[in-house]
This record gives C-alpha cells, sequence and structure tokens, in this order.
C-alpha cells in the first residue's frame, strides 16, 4: 500500500479532560487511487489529515507512506484547504511559487512548472491575475495547482468544494477527475457529500461518529472516465442510496468528555 492508516487512536488533552477523536482506525490507499472518506461532522476527519500530514502524532498505532512511517510535517504532501486560502497581495503565478519560495529561491523551472500547472487547471493568461479577480472555482484551481507544484507522493483534499455552488461544484469535480487521470497522483478527499463522494471515487471510506473509525468500505464500481451522464446511471444512485441508508442507521456520537483514552 502507498499509504497506510494502521490501527491509528488520537486523543486530545483537554481542560475537560481527555477527548477521543479517533479510535482503532486502519485503512490503505494503493498508488494512484482515489479514496473518499465520508463521515458526520464532528468524526474526526480533519484530524485524520492532520496526522497524515505530520502536524500531529497519533496517540496509539503508525502511519506510513510509501513505506516510510510519518513522524513529523512532510513535504511529500500536498494539501488543498475548504477554502483556497490564497495570499491576496500576491498574483496568481506567484500564489503556486508559495510553496517552491518557502524553501529557498525560485528557480526559472520551478516557474514554468508553476505556468503548467495552472495551464493544466485552466487558467492559462490569468497568471498576474490578484485572488479578487477570479472566482471561488477559479481560486481553488489554483489551490490544486499550487499543491501539485511540489509533485506530491500524495494530496490530501478537505472539503474543497464545500463553499461552492452546485453549478461550480459539479465543474470543479470534473476538473479535479481529469488533472487526476493526467497525473496517476494518490488522492485522499474528505467530503460532507455523498454524490461528490460517488462521483469522484474508486473507494469510499465511511467513519461512524466520535470516536472515529471506519464503519464501512464501499468500492465504486462505477466505469471510468466519469462524465455528467455517470450521475444518470441507476449504480450511481443505488450507490448514494446505499450510503445514505447507512448515516441513517448511525448512533448519535457518544458526549464529550465521556470518552476513555485510547
Amino acid at each position: 500500500m502507498h499509504l497506510e492508516v494502521d490501527s491509528v487512536s488520537l486523543t486530545y488533552r483537554t481542560t475537560r479532560g481527555p477527548l477521543q477523536a479517533l479510535s482503532g482506525l486502519s485503512f490503505g490507499l494503493a498508488e494512484g487511487e482515489f479514496v473518499s472518506v465520508l463521515g458526520p461532522s464532528g468524526c474526526g476527519k480533519s484530524s485524520l489529515l492532520r496526522l497524515v500530514t505530520g502536524l500531529l502524532p497519533p496517540s496509539q498505532g503508525e502511519i506510513r507512506l510509501a513505506g516510510t512511517r510519518v513522524e513529523g510535517p512532510r513535504q511529500d504532501v500536498g494539501i488543498v484547504f475548504q477554502s483556497a486560502t490564497l495570499l491576496p497581495w500576491k498574483t496568481v503565478l506567484d500564489n503556486v511559487l508559495v510553496p517552491a519560495r518557502a524553501r529557498g529561491r525560485v528557480t526559472p523551472a520551478q516557474r514554468e512548472d508553476a505556468r503548467q500547472w495552472l495551464r493544466a487547471v485552466g487558467l492559462e493568461g490569468f497568471e498576474s491575475h490578484y485572488p479578487d479577480e477570479l472566482s471561488g472555482g477559479m481560486q481553488q484551481r489554483v489551490g490544486i495547482a499550487r499543491a501539485m507544484l511540489t509533485d506530491p507522493r500524495l494530496l490530501l483534499m478537505d472539503e474543497p468544494f464545500a463553499a461552492l455552488d452546485a453549478m461550480t461544484r459539479e465543474a470543479m469535480m470534473d476538473e479535479l477527475l481529469r488533472v487526476w487521470s493526467g497525473t496517476g497522483k494518490t488522492v485522499l478527499f474528505i467530503t460532507h457529500s455523498i454524490p461528490e463522494a460517488v462521483y469522484l471515487s474508486d473507494r469510499v471510506l465511511v467513519m461512524g461518529p466520535r470516536p472515529g473509525t471506519v464503519v464501512e468500505e464501499l468500492v465504486i464500481d462505477l466505469p471510468r472516465p466519469r462524465t455528467p451522464a455517470t450521475m444518470a446511471d441507476p449504480r450511481y444512485a443505488a450507490l448514494g442510496v446505499r450510503l445514505r441508508d447507512r448515516f441513517r442507521a448511525m448512533p448519535a456520537h457518544t458526549p464529550a468528555g465521556s470518552e476513555s483514552t485510547p
């Protein structure tokens, strides 16, 4: 497996006592696989991303990327956030180059790579624009280009389309699949949206209420490439129904403060 999450638990120490966010979480991603994590609010999805990036250490268990244990922040992991988090005083091109600049002087080759990624996400000609001149969808495309600039082993996406309107969200899903199919990157995608998870993914991992763990793994056996016609496929609807039924059957999460340490 390219990414391995092995029996991972996470407990936060708070003024009200220990709060267990994750418990016995185990799953893996093959190289080039697109996997979505779907779960209710507060189930630990964002905590999982922090663990995978090395920003938090697990209380128990181990995470490995390309066979190496994750023990701190990784430069070979790209992240796309819910908000594009662009620097308003920098141009589109300079925003894409932020990771390169953080590591030292920007080289001509890196600048050309940034231009190529902007072309790949459909933003050629916008290099000199500023973020406030772009739509929300265009800003998220800049965020994707920025995450891809360093050629990451793993791309993490934390609800990147949640703030977009429905039409823009559908367009961005197709844009993401086009970029992903052209790069073969491994993607771990966090979402609250069942239609989004079914449309994008090879597999969907369903997390239960806090303390979060994987309660179901659903293989999405829809043919690729996915297109708007995919949404009319009866199998697409059936997969969505199965996931909705799974969430309806979930119990409420354990009250805050009553969790035990892992």
